[in-house]
Order: structure tokens, then C-alpha cells, then sequence
């Protein structure tokens, strides 16, 4: 079972062919096709030959997912992306779409797994737009696109049928330089979450050689991370800088901001002609850090209050 995506109740998987009951039964449900244009399949064999033959994830890597309840792995429905290499003056044009059983509708599950497929599509594939069409008297997947901040640009037939088409594009995504109050509103909340604000603030911040840096996406700022010029005894490089106060807000967790951030860092060190970066990481982000080509050094140590942390580090290559 290959899981695509994770998302607050559910996860999204590949199909498998012991699927093929649930898009018999899906199907059969008049409700749920009534706005497709599909019909039911002819028994749960035909459904199996179909997700046998289900080629996309190898020719296009996407597709449409199961859709499942993280807590029981119940099969709830599907969702997921449509690649249409006939459409779109030969550039991909890629949908999003999704089918839930009745029992399930009206829950959350289709915005929620929608969303997922969107970053999906945007983080993991690199796509510029995502589009979706949806019935004309489908009320309720207009209500869910909107949800998903998909806008309805135009209106027109789509396999014969009356229909709106929905489009969103790919979030634009900065990292720049910033000053250390800036970096306030994420420290705050992800590091010094239930403190004064003025814990905030990091010896060095204001030193004119202690770079900030925030990242926006839709110029708004979700991370930020600062660089001090900080020597570690544990190195012999002669131009370090530590790394301190790395954080994404919550809700943008998990989609690649952080290495993002680490790697315009490590651009504007290189430019300057530094050595090395270090720091000290907690337990929890040690695996992302080595992701990313960090290294532990030593043992690990504690910081109370805090936890456990061991000491990273990189070299940087400057002639890269």
C-alpha cells in the first residue's frame, strides 16, 4: 500500500484491486453518479478489471487515491488529480476530483482530501495550475471548490454536460531578508508558544552580521530562521554561523518550506565565503536535518525545559 498523502482524519493511498468492491457499490448509487456522467459498473469483477488496468500513477505520477479514515481505514471514497494530455495547448492540464460514498458526504472529507491532492500537486509535481469542473446543479462540489480557493473562471459543456471549470494556481513562494522583530510572529507561536514576546528575542539579533530570513507564501510570512556569526569549539572552520530560531507556522508544516529556507541560507553563506553552519537540534528534527545534509556530532545533550538536542553541522562547498 503506497500512502500519497496525510491529512488531520484521513490519508490518501494508491488503488489496490480489492478496491474494486467499493466502486461497484459507489457506483450503483444513482446520487452519486447522478452529476458525472458515468454509469454503474456491471458487477464488482468489471471494477476490478478497471483498477487492473488503472495505468496512471505509472505513466503520469498522480492519479485518483482511495481516501480512507486514519483511525479505522475504513474506504470513505476517492479523490485525487486527472492528467488530460489532450487538452490544454500541449501543456498538462491536470483536474482534481473526488467521489465519496453518500453515507460520507457532508462531512468535511471531500474539502479535506481536495486540499491534500492540491499540495500534492503543486509541492510534490511542481504544477503551475490545477483546474476542476463540476455540474452546473452540482451545488455542493461549487461549495467545496470554493473551499479549496479554486476560482470559477468560466462556464461550458465538459463531456456533454453543462459545467462550471474552476482553476487555481500555485502559491507564490519567497524567501527574503528581515529584521529580528519580524520574526516575532512565527518564533512566537512555534518556539516560545505560551511566553512573554519578548522571549522572543536572541542574543545577537541586532549584530549587522546576523542574517534574518522570512519565507512568504502569498506574501504572507509562515517561517523564518536566522543565521549568527557563532564559532563552535567543536569545529575547526574559521567562518561559522549558527543556525537558531528555525520555524513554519503549524499549518504549513510538512510541505518543504524548511528546507527551502535552509537552502536559501546556505546560497548567501556560501556568497560570503563561510565555512560551516551548526546548531543545535532537538530529537524530533534530526531526521529532517539529515534530509537535508547535516550531521550529528557527539553525544546528545539536554536543554531544560526543552529537551534533547545534539549538535549539526554542514560544510559548505563554496565552489558550488
Amino acid at each position: 500500500m503506497k500512502i500519497i498523502s496525510k491529512t488531520h482524519r484521513l490519508y490518501l493511498r494508491e488503488f489496490t484491486p480489492e478496491d474494486a468492491i467499493h466502486f461497484y457499490l459507489m457506483n450503483l448509487d444513482e446520487d452519486v453518479i447522478k452529476h458525472t456522467g458515468d454509469v454503474a459498473f456491471a458487477s464488482e469483477a468489471e471494477a476490478r478489471k478497471f483498477l487492473l488496468k488503472y495505468d496512471q500513477y505509472r505513466l503520469f505520477k498522480m492519479g485518483r487515491w482511495a481516501v480512507c479514515l486514519k483511525d479505522t481505514d475504513e474506504f470513505l471514497g476517492w479523490c485525487g488529480l486527472k492528467f488530460h494530455p489532450d487538452k490544454g495547448d500541449d501543456k498538462p492540464f491536470v483536474e482534481v476530483g473526488y467521489r465519496f460514498y453518500k453515507k460520507h458526504w457532508n462531512k468535511g472529507y471531500a474539502t479535506e482530501s481536495a486540499r491534500a491532492s492540491i499540495d500534492y500537486g503543486f509541492e510534490k509535481l511542481s504544477l503551475k495550475t490545477i483546474f476542476a469542473h463540476a455540474h452546473i446543479d452540482n451545488i455542493g462540489s461549487h461549495k467545496v471548490l470554493k473551499k479549496c480557493g479554486l476560482k470559477h473562471i468560466e462556464d461550458g459543456d465538459y463531456d456533454n454536460m453543462p459545467a462550471r471549470l474552476y482553476k487555481i494556481e500555485a502559491p507564490k513562494i519567497e524567501v527574503k531578508q528581515i529584521k529580528a522583530v519580524e520574526t516575532y510572529p512565527v518564533r512566537h507561536p512555534v518556539l516560545r508558544a505560551g511566553r512573554p514576546i519578548a522571549d522572543c528575542e536572541f542574543s545577537g539579533d541586532d549584530l549587522d552580521t546576523t542574517i534574518h530570513l522570512g519565507l512568504y507564501h502569498n506574501n504572507n510570512l509562515i517561517g523564518v530562521s536566522t543565521f549568527l556569526k557563532q564559532d563552535n569549539v567543536l569545529f575547526d572552520a574559521t567562518k561559522q554561523y549558527q543556525l537558531r530560531g528555525m520555524a513554519i507556522l503549524k499549518t504549513n508544516q510538512g510541505k518543504g518550506h524548511g528546507a527551502t529556507m535552509i537552502q536559501h541560507g546556505e546560497a548567501i553563506l556560501k556568497a560570503e565565503g563561510n565555512d560551516l553552519i551548526w546548531f543545535n537540534a532537538r530529537e524530533i528534527a534530526v531526521p529532517f536535518y539529515k534530509r537535508n545534509n547535516y550531521h550529528v556530532i557527539g553525544k546528545s545533550f539536554e536543554i531544560p525545559s526543552v529537551g534533547t538536542h545534539f549538535v549539526m553541522y554542514k560544510k559548505l562547498d563554496k565552489k558550488k
